[in-house]
């Protein structure tokens, strides 16, 4: 997807802005650091550990048997299953981890594709906002998520296994989330320009 966005137009309001200052602005900035690793970079992680206690919790594992145990995870006598079924569990939770962070960045692409227009005003689906070629990278990124999590070759090479779709899905709700959030965020940055959050914007 990162990709797709080489082919994206340009916001409607970008040329109401003051230009780039050669020697002060950089493409990466403490802004941009902030928006990535402060707000994005931690919902998607506690995203991705969500549904990695979910499938734990749900297959009655104990949240404190497998939080902070490192190479004792698993001998918690409360823990029903052998060294071995929580081995080829832990390949399972590992791999709704990663698939949940991959469905995370289908909602980072929607929302961080602009950096002050609405996704109503600036949508991929058509207008001049219009950008098809993304969902041929979802698309793609779907199958490399299958294959990696399906495909026995790949199971091994990578201790992968085989994603419920149950256990994905809490992405959904916090990745619409995290969408409604930008779009709050991006309304006061165009409705109060001089704001601090509006300062403090990439």
């Amino acid at each position: 997807m990162s990709l797709a966005m080489v082919v994206e137009k340009p916001e409607r309001d970008i040329m109401s802005r003051p230009p780039s200052i050669r020697s002060k602005d950089h493409l990466l900035n403490w802004k941009l650091l902030l928006h990535a690793y402060m707000f994005v970079g931690n919902i998607e992680c506690f995203t991705a550990f969500f549904c990695f206690c979910y499938y734990w919790i749900d297959h009655g594992v104990p949240f404190y048997s497998f939080v902070f145990t490192y190479e004792n995870f698993g001998y918690d006598p409360v823990t029903p299953y052998s060294q071995d079924q929580l081995t080829a569990m832990s390949y399972v939770a590992q791999s709704v981890y990663y698939c949940s962070v991959c469905l995370f960045q289908f909602f980072n692409y929607f929302a961080t594709r602009t950096r002050y227009t609405s996704i109503i005003d600036h949508n991929p689906f058509w207008g001049k906002g219009r950008n098809w070629y993304v969902f041929g990278a979802m698309l793609i990124s779907i199958i490399i998520q299958i294959i990696v999590t399906q495909v026995v070759w790949f199971n091994v090479v990578f201790y992968t296994a085989p994603v419920p779709v149950k256990y994905v899905m809490p992405t959904l709700g916090f990745g619409m989330l995290w969408l409604i959030i930008d779009e709050l965020r991006k309304w006061c940055i165009r409705k109060f320009p001089h704001s601090f959050l509006a300062k403090i914007a990439w």
